[in-house]
């Protein structure tokens, strides 16, 4: 059928302003965000210098007046394999408040912060951030990272050493904290509406897919989401909320989604343009591209997150001008379906390349570049989506011709019912048969999936590398365990385990003798614990949580004793080393009153393993509260 009969041209005008007054409307958004930070907030602009060879502590960095900084008004390097340092000197007009250092980039993999005095050049603070450390360690949770600025100084110099895989750009402002809030409000406000509306346009398409069938929907939504995900990424939603944990999955998340994106559109485009039919060639061509970033997709788990980028880029550069010239042509020749592709692919390639080119800093945008890839995003999706929809309509129209047809033949074949009978009631037990058959499987594959999932939920409870319950579980169960102390008027006691200098450790011998030595202390851990009710679990880097149920705090005291005794007297062997570790401990018990004191109990015995580290270390120190 030809879809051109289906909008009017009157209409199709209509569409198009509609859709260019909601971009616009958009971009004046970005704009008034980008300015409101402008306004609030002051910019840092920096001098660079390149690591090259060793590193560079901070302490020459400051004082050697011989190393030659270099002007660098964009913060912006693009691709470098060498560590980079930034200095700048800045000033607050009020020193006694409350300032934040924002570093707006968020696929950083180390960052270091040093805020120095231009004077004694004495180190006011240090902070480190990046990728490669867990989302815990920021020195502000906040999906960007953010630096406390030191009080009561006027003028301060900062350097920050930064190292990266990725493009390296270092967009520094220093906000007052109640003008960052206020910011954050409205970027906040942004970032819903994208996620909201991306969020709608893929539930809606999923939907349609469930109602409809038509796989075309499926390819579209799982566009969408990824393309999300890509966004989520850039802007450290994902890292925030999703896989705060994951270090290892945050190195490789734009890589993982940019090529599931890249998949999913070009497949979308050869099913939407219908280019086995109109264009053999450039559907081989896509088709094997689509293979590649396939192989992409899986190779970015283990190849170095540069060389995957770069691969990248170099693919996309070659399916994007292929996809847009095909449906150029398509366009000219008339079909409709092609023109609302061909928009929707050009405001996504135009933000997309400025963003791209943004980032590897070959030139610097007025608002922020991540602004206007959402908003081309938004647009994108919205003129794919109504492109979607005319293809669908055609289809239906397709279907109802045929469906009219279908029934006059069934009327000229009115002579033959007896026999079409027959042929319905066997082809009815068929379908009997058949559905029956594929219940059975159904049923089979949920019991699988069943099993599998419980199986997950074990592994997903378990610490990779001391083979100890996670922090997840033991939040879950310590909610368990209290309330059955509230219930039973039973006694529950918490101790929290640190191993001693541990930093020391890792820092003497490597982090791999630091696993072993994590390793051997949770191998301990489980010698001496045995009750089957106690519960010991990696609370998170050196750190380990023991709930004891039904236990006061004299046995907890005598349990952690033993437990302190025999990790002092153990010697662990790591290639031509022995090491030997010591527990700093603190216990602490109560009969539960209140759910409510989950944080109390957890606090308290914190407070008490500060006090044994305070007091020395290698100690037991108990209390209740």
């Amino acid at each position: 059928m030809d879809v051109s009969t289906l909008i009017p041209k009157n209409k199709s005008y209509w569409i198009a302003g509609i859709v260019a007054v909601f971009a616009l409307s958009l971009l004046v958004l970005t704009t008034t965000l980008t300015d409101k930070g402008d306004l609030k907030s002051i910019k840092v602009n920096a001098d660079y210098l390149l690591e090259y060879g060793d590193a560079i502590s901070i302490t020459k960095v400051v004082s050697d007046n011989e190393l030659k900084w270099l002007s660098f008004d964009t913060l912006n390097s693009g691709l470098s394999e060498y560590p980079h340092w930034f200095k700048s000197t800045a000033n607050v007009p009020f020193p006694f408040e409350s300032y934040l250092l924002e570093i707006n980039y968020g696929l950083l993999d180390q960052i270091d912060v040093w805020f120095v005095d231009p004077a004694s050049e004495e180190v006011l603070g240090t902070y480190a951030a990046g990728d490669r450390l867990p989302f815990t360690h920021r020195p502000i949770q906040n999906e960007k990272f953010l630096f406390p600025v030191p009080k009561g100084k006027e003028s301060f110099d900062i350097y920050v050493r930064v190292k990266s895989d990725g493009p390296i750009k270092v967009p520094m402002r220093i906000w007052k904290k109640s003008d960052f809030v206020e910011y954050s409000g409205s970027h906040n406000l942004f970032m819903g509406l994208f996620f909201g509306y991306m969020l709608a346009m893929a539930l809606s398409n999923l939907f349609i897919y469930a109602t409809t069938r038509n796989f075309t929907f499926a390819i579209y939504t799982g566009y969408v989401v990824c393309l999300a995900s890509v966004v989520a990424t850039l802007h450290g939603v994902g890292f925030r909320y999703f896989w705060s944990e994951s270090v290892w999955f945050q190195e490789r998340a734009i890589a993982f989604f940019a090529c599931a994106t890249l998949v999913l559109i070009i497949q979308f485009s050869l099913e939407i343009l219908t280019l086995k039919k109109h264009s053999p060639k450039a559907f081989k061509v896509l088709n094997g591209i689509k293979y590649v970033f396939i192989l992409l997709f899986f190779a970015s788990a283990i190849l170095p997150y540069t060389l995957v980028l770069k691969a990248i880029l170099l693919m996309n550069a070659l399916a994007m001008p292929i996809i847009l010239a095909s449906g150029v042509l398509l366009s000219i020749n008339g079909n409709v379906i092609a023109r609302y592709f061909t928009a929707a692919w050009a405001v996504l390639l135009v933000s997309g390349i400025t963003a791209t080119v943004e980032n590897l800093g070959l030139f610097e945008l007025s608002i922020d570049a991540s602004y206007l890839l959402m908003v081309g995003a938004i647009v994108e999706t919205m003129l794919l989506a109504l492109a979607l929809a005319i293809s669908f309509s055609g289809q239906f129209k397709d279907a109802e011709t045929a469906r009219a047809l279908a029934i006059e033949n069934e009327r000229q074949a009115i002579a033959a019912k007896d026999e079409l009978f027959k042929v319905q009631e066997e082809a009815k037990k068929a379908l009997e048969y058949s559905v029956e058959e594929r219940t059975l499987e159904l049923e089979i594959a949920l019991r699988e999936l069943s099993d599998a999932n419980r199986e997950l939920e074990r592994l997903s409870a378990i610490d990779p590398l001391t083979g100890l319950m996670n922090r997840r579980y033991f939040d879950k169960r310590l909610r368990a365990e209290i309330r059955r102390s509230r219930r039973e008027r039973t006694a529950i006691t918490i101790a929290i385990l640190d191993i001693d200098f541990f930093k020391k450790v890792n820092d003497k011998y490597g982090h791999l003798a630091g696993d072993e030595c994590l390793k051997s202390f949770s191998a301990t851990l489980q010698e001496v614990i045995k009750r089957p009710a106690d519960v010991i679990c990696r609370f998170g880097g050196e750190e380990f949580v023991v709930i004891l149920p039904n236990t006061e705090l004299e046995g907890g005291y005598k349990l952690m004793q033993r437990v302190r005794k025999t990790v002092e007297s153990k010697v662990i062997p790591f290639e031509n080393d022995e090491i030997n570790i010591t527990v700093s401990i603190g216990v602490t018990s109560r009969v539960i009153s209140s759910e409510d004191e989950q944080e109390v109990l957890i606090a308290f015995a914190d407070k008490l393993l500060y006090q044994a580290k305070q007091e020395g270390r290698n100690k037991v120190v108990t209390d209740t509260y």
